[in-house]
């Protein structure tokens, strides 16, 4: 508990206006069908007590001991993504703490198509004085949102005007998920053992869903005839999570072996921030999710020639253990062959080529990885592990089957 300083009932005001958002109303209290708001005006002074010697402040809304401001860097947002009739609906979602329920904004829900409902019971908003400021009419139906990249879970939210952020997860949800959160970050680092056996399932991909806000592109330079194939080389389909097809990875470990646990590596300044970028790009993506695994391989960087970092998993050990998948990869030497006497030819690299394949289902705890911020695993293919290449050549050999051999060489992702 937060130690209260001792204030005098008449330091406490009721707000001068009821348009107000949930980060800003302080502690919400959901009893007997009425949600108290708690209004706070603090005055700094030696002895409290003593009125006279107390030099005013200006009145600060505090939530969770911590005072919001209007900038929305103070905010604890992270996103996340709200599953709907078959389509994703990217968004925002507010953490707060003291906020005892979890809320959607009322236009946000209208404009989207959430099912809503009227409660039974209407909860009325009042100040600690007991005026009244605003009342709650309205709760949604379940709705699947989807946080952290693969933390999945059904969720109702009270109606409630908030222009500023669609969703806001209050003090019900963090009890009830007991998430492990970087504040300094906005990056949850990890989830409770229920949520390992409960939320933390395959999500669903973004490939088959129609996504509502669609990237933007330019298409003047590209013939019309060539349009259709736009989603094609879509980036945003290309950085997502894909199905789980039969060219999955499989990790099969040798009999009476188990990944070994890795060193924690160092990191620069530098380095430390791209790895902070790059998990939190990846756990947007679902590619990676946070982990409970007794696996945990080191994590560092390497310099690429234009002074970039790339990232880079040491499954060595992981590797040692794995019984190795044999399929062939084809010789260099035969694509000269395969193209003698041809006049024109096309090159094409896939993007993200290995996060096509996801890893198979029950094997993700073996691609554990240890960070100095937490501890993830991956649900997709991704280099470093031995049986990669031969699970991608398997993967592109049988789609373009047809053609190799013929006018197509194919070497894993370049084409």
């Amino acid at each position: 508990m937060r130690p209260e300083p001792s204030v005098s009932s008449s330091a406490f005001r009721a707000p001068e206006s009821s348009d107000l958002e949930p980060m800003q109303l302080g502690r919400m209290r959901l009893l007997k069908g009425l949600l108290f708001i708690l209004w706070r005006s603090w005055s700094y002074c030696s002895h409290l007590s003593v009125k006279s010697q107390c030099t005013p402040v200006n009145r600060r809304i505090l939530a969770g001991g911590t005072s919001i401001s209007p900038s929305e860097g103070s905010h604890t947002l992270i996103p996340a993504s709200v599953l709907l009739n078959g389509s994703v609906i990217k968004c925002s979602v507010l953490i707060d703490s003291d906020a005892e329920g979890n809320f959607v904004d009322v236009e946000w829900a209208h404009h989207y198509g959430l099912p809503i409902h009227s409660l039974s019971s209407p909860l009325t908003v009042h100040s600690l004085n007991g005026q009244q400021l605003m009342a709650v009419t309205q709760i949604t139906g379940p709705v699947s949102l989807i946080t952290s990249g693969n933390h999945r879970e059904e969720i109702e939210f009270y109606l409630f005007n908030s222009p500023s952020v669609s969703i806001v997860l209050g003090h019900p949800w963090l009890s009830l998920h007991n998430p492990h959160i970087n504040w300094a970050e906005n990056l949850i680092l990890s989830w409770s053992s229920r949520c390992h056996a409960a939320c933390l399932v395959s999500a669903p991909s973004s490939v088959v869903c129609s996504v509502l806000q669609e990237e933007e592109v330019d298409l003047s330079l590209i013939p019309g005839m060539y349009h259709d194939l736009r989603a094609v080389f879509s980036q945003s389909r290309a950085a997502s999570l894909p199905p789980h097809r039969p060219y999955d990875c499989a990790i099969d470990l040798l009999p009476g072996t188990s990944p070994p646990r890795g060193r924690l590596f160092s990191l620069s300044a530098p380095e430390r921030v791209a790895m902070e970028k790059y998990l939190s790009d990846s756990l947007a993506a679902g590619l990676i999710r946070p982990s409970s695994s007794p696996a945990g391989a080191g994590f560092f960087f390497v310099k690429k020639k234009d002074g970039s970092l790339r990232p880079c998993i040491d499954y060595h050990g992981l590797n040692d253990i794995t019984v190795k998948n044999r399929y062939p990869l084809p010789l260099m030497s035969t694509a000269f062959e395969v193209l003698w006497g041809a006049k024109f030819f096309t090159k094409l690299d896939l993007r993200n080529a290995y996060h096509l394949v996801r890893i198979r289902e029950g094997d993700e705890w073996k691609t554990a990885f240890n960070t100095p911020t937490g501890h993830f695993e991956y649900l997709v293919l991704l280099f470093g592990l031995s049986n990669a290449p031969a699970v991608f050549q398997t993967l592109v050999n049988d789609v373009l089957r047809d053609m190799i051999n013929d006018f197509v060489f194919v070497y894993l992702d370049d084409i």
